[in-house]
């Protein structure tokens, strides 16, 4: 399937309109300034410093101007240009003259280049293509595109021509994704074949790891042809399985691609969140066994759930199943919406599924503090790539929205918007998230495919106002047009209760709420303390507001006990009234209690 670019997308109003406005007004810039104050900007102009900077800034400033890039398409900023080219100056002024590089490894540790297979080199370089190809395409210069393609031919003269380096594969994949998107905008293949190079020679032989960490950790346990569970760090995981999809692809190479789709089973299968967080320990934010699903001590960090939407727009690109967008939904309106504030300013690196602010004010007084989820987004963290990546994520949204293939124009993403392709011009208008309408006024001759949502409880089609009963098919239904049609589609939404498999201990024998697309939780500001002890035995005149974003209201049930720690009476239930809001929208209001599994 080929995804339609976000470029000729336009997008209406609604929703997400709504998210990628305030994300070009007040997150990028918002952005940028905390990451001027840490330093992160001036590390890229190379000048020796007394404190010398993280060994992944690069990175982070190659994000923002990726996500600079997409905003810019759709709500240009003088200032924001600005910052652009003296950032895009100061990385050109610098670069070797071999092409190389790196503001940390070049200004404090130049006999180090190439050596230290743990520290970012490669992974820096990656985002900085990545940044590279998305100025160009985006109509803003290809000057740094230049000097990328300088410093990826460099890479290439030392990892794969002289293999003179003091490593082969670098312990954080990301440089393998860009290389391929750096050839499919140049179309020279060297590109895709140093990109295959890294893949094919990642677990072939033991390199340099962390004395803390196992081969799992960086997945460098087995040749990526052979890996089917997927392990260790999520993110390193995620990216190295999004350049496995992509190079299978685009190589006809089955292996690849069945390894791809055997680790994505074993995500969705075992260790996915019901929000679509993937990464659920902290200690190595890593993927563990599976059904290890921890609710208050989830890690499911925001980048691996950009990770993990990736991901699945590259399998289907490779082979086009509604599943793959049915986690990609789940995951953005989910994980990855709840990683910025209401405000736009604030940010979340980890979402726990459930939180206590008295553990979070108890550890706060410890000395030595153990891990304890933040349960109040900050503007900037000392290890900060979670914010840069939700704008630039956010930024190409219109990516996600549409697919062609065999003469099908295919919806995969409910969002207000148009475009034209496969002979077709196509005005998508829907309710969605809050109600499941979708009307398509298409012009021209073709099929459009909508795609079936999974929550949706029954279906009503309507073509030019009469009712039909489309083709229905591996989850789309499918509509002949033919010169000036109208397509209506109504997805029944309503509350409903879903439940986790039994080997989640975590959760056996309790339910979340769903409505549409959202999975929904319950803060104590609207409910009172112990959350944990609320039943919802039925969703039977659930009463859903939608006016000022999403409420939902159920009658439920709060065990109540005596004083005694322990007694041999059972507990008393209390009818009472419990709100519901969308996951994404919690801790907006104060340190507060939250939960999502119910009894």
């Amino acid at each position: 399937m080929e995804t339609v670019s976000f470029d000729k997308v336009a997008l209406g109003e609604g929703f997400w309109a709504d998210v990628i406005d305030k994300n070009a007004e007040i997150s990028l810039p918002n952005v940028y300034r905390c990451f001027e104050e840490t330093g992160r900007f001036r590390a890229v102009r190379c000048e020796k410093q007394e404190t010398p900077p993280h060994i992944f800034y690069d990175s982070d400033v190659a994000k923002w101007l990726e996500a600079a890039a997409y905003m810019q398409k759709r709500r240009y900023s003088a200032e924001i240009a600005a910052i652009v080219a003296d950032t895009v100056d100061a990385i050109c002024a610098s670069q070797r003259p071999e092409g190389y590089f790196n503001s940390f490894y070049q200004v404090y540790a130049p006999e180090r280049i190439f050596k230290e297979r743990t520290e970012h080199e490669l992974y820096c370089a990656g985002h900085l293509i990545e940044a590279a190809v998305a100025l160009a395409s985006c109509g803003q210069g290809e000057k740094l595109l230049a000097a990328m393609k300088r410093y990826a031919d460099y890479i290439c003269e030392r990892f794969y021509e002289k293999r003179d380096a003091g490593f082969t594969t670098c312990g954080h994949p990301e440089i393998e994704l860009a290389l391929v998107r750096l050839y499919e905008y140049t179309k020279q293949e060297k590109y895709l074949s140093l990109a295959k190079f890294f893949l094919d020679e990642r677990g072939q032989r033991e390199e340099e790891i962390y004395p803390w960490a196992d081969r799992k950790y960086d997945q460098s346990h087995l040749p990526v042809r052979e890996q089917n569970e997927a392990v260790g760090h999520a993110v390193r995981a995620l990216y190295l399985y999004i350049a496995m999809a992509d190079v299978g692809r685009i190589e006809g190479d089955g292996a690849l691609l069945s390894a791809a789709r055997a680790l994505f089973a074993d995500i969705v299968g075992k260790k996915m969140y019901l929000t679509g967080g993937t990464g659920s320990s902290y200690l190595g934010e890593r993927f563990t066994v599976a059904y290890h699903l921890p609710n208050e001590y989830s890690y499911t960090e925001t980048c691996s759930a950009i990770a993990l939407a990736l991901f699945c727009d590259r399998l289907a690109k490779a082979e086009n199943r509604a599943v793959y967008h049915e986690i990609f939904e789940r995951v953005l309106y989910n994980n990855i919406l709840a990683g910025e504030s209401e405000n736009g300013k604030g940010f979340f690196y980890t979402n726990p599924l459930e939180s206590h602010a008295c553990m979070t004010e108890y550890v706060r007084g410890l000395k030595e503090k153990p891990y304890q989820p933040i349960i109040e987004r900050v503007e900037v963290f000392e290890c900060s790539c979670c914010p840069p990546n939700l704008v630039r994520f956010f930024g190409e949204l219109g990516n996600y929205i549409y697919g062609t293939e065999k003469g099908v124009l295919y919806v995969n993403q409910y969002i207000s918007s148009s475009v034209c392709a496969e002979g077709l011009r196509a005005e998508v208008q829907t309710e969605m998230p809050y109600r499941g309408t979708v009307r398509v006024r298409a012009e021209g001759k073709g099929t459009l495919a909508l795609r079936i949502p999974a929550w949706q409880v029954s279906i009503a089609c309507k073509v030019n106002g009469g009712f039909v009963k489309p083709r229905e098919k591996d989850g789309y239904l499918y509509f002949d047009v033919d010169g000036e049609t109208l397509v209506e589609a109504e997805f029944e939404m309503k509350p409903r209760f879903v439940y986790a498999n039994e080997n989640v201990w975590e959760n056996s024998g309790r339910k979340a709420v769903e409505y549409g697309p959202f999975v929904l939780c319950a803060e104590s500001c609207d409910n009172g303390k112990n959350l944990r002890n609320l039943e919802i035995p039925s969703l039977e005149g659930a009463l859903v507001e939608t006016v000022g974003g999403l409420k939902v209201t159920v009658a439920a049930k709060r065990l109540t006990t005596g004083a005694a720690l322990y007694s041999y009476e059972p507990p008393e239930r209390e009818n009472v009234t419990l709100r519901l809001i969308p996951y994404y929208a919690w801790a907006n209001r104060g340190e507060n209690d939250m939960q999502v599994w119910f009894l």
